[in-house]
């Protein structure tokens, strides 16, 4: 499988512009009127006919739910911006999350409706157009559940991603965009940094981290992030993080030789990260990780 090409949107502008024309297309044949649900194969249930319900794309189904909870605010957040702003719309072939900040058993009622598949954290899961979609309330995601981060309004699930790419969210009703400090900046100049090593996959976590490492071609990581895939690839082994990538993944991407690169940095904690990293480099000079 062909990897996209790095595509770095220049600007909150540029991204918004990709997000709405991926979103707004259908990715197969509309259905003719009449034919079943598009969300559950079940015909439309009678309650949902005082809002117009969606038909062909993840923007129509966003914006009905924007009307099915007035009170409420619904949000993009992590992957699918991620790879927008990286590779462009052509870059975009996973799910989609979505986040519900308020009214949340009133869009319960609606995607039960729908017949979503409820998840072990509480959220839901259903395919739109053939796209898998997730969604879940604000407060349950993991990481503010267990307390690692404290709840404090919308902004506070930045700092509940793996990495810092991940860390952006968009308002479908203002089209705003929500994120950490100097995100664009970070993006464009491909700075990985991790967020929050909590997880409750430590193994999938670690995993993800260097996929974003290999696909994004990182050119720079922070010291967290080098400590993280150190004591990543050291706890795990290259081994078990290449099957734990295959299996879960059509298209593994991460270089066994970055493996190697992580895992041989010195654990010693005490040592400066710039002496590990460059002790370590010496030993992969003459591999093609460094050409």
């Amino acid at each position: 499988m062909a990897l996209p090409k790095t595509r770095i949107a220049q600007s909150e502008s540029q991204l918004r512009r990709r997000v709405l024309r991926l979103l707004s297309r259908s990715r197969s044949p509309a259905l003719q009127q009449g034919e079943s649900d598009l969300f559950s194969g079940k015909a439309p249930s009678p309650e949902r006919t005082a809002i117009s319900t969606p038909t062909r794309s993840i923007s129509e189904f966003l914006s009905y739910l924007c009307a099915a909870a007035p009170t409420g605010e619904i949000f993009l957040f992590g992957g699918l911006l991620r790879d927008v702003a990286l590779f462009g719309a052509r870059g975009f072939e996973s799910d989609a999350d979505v986040v519900v900040e308020g009214h949340w058993d009133g869009i319960v009622r609606h995607l039960n409706s729908m017949g979503a598949q409820q998840n072990r954290f509480g959220g839901f899961r259903l395919s739109i157009d053939g796209w898998p979609v997730d969604i879940w309330h604000a407060r349950d995601t993991w990481a503010v559940r267990q307390g690692h981060v404290r709840y404090q309004g919308i902004a506070s699930l930045t700092s509940t991603t793996i990495v810092n790419w991940d860390a952006i969210l968009m308002d479908w009703r203002t089209r705003r965009f929500i994120t950490r400090a100097r995100y664009f900046e970070e993006v464009q100049n491909r700075l990985l940094d991790i967020v929050l090593t909590e997880n409750p996959n430590p193994l999938g976590a670690a995993v993800r981290a260097f996929r974003h490492f290999c696909l994004m071609d990182a050119s720079k990581t922070t010291v967290a992030a080098a400590r993280y895939l150190s004591s990543s690839a050291r706890e795990f082994t290259p081994a078990v993080i290449l099957a734990a990538e295959s299996r879960s993944y059509p298209n593994p991407v991460i270089n066994r030789e970055v493996l190697g690169f992580f895992s041989d940095i010195e654990s010693d904690a005490e040592a400066p990260l710039q002496q590990q990293f460059v002790a370590t480099a010496n030993v992969f000079e003459q591999h093609s990780l460094f050409e």
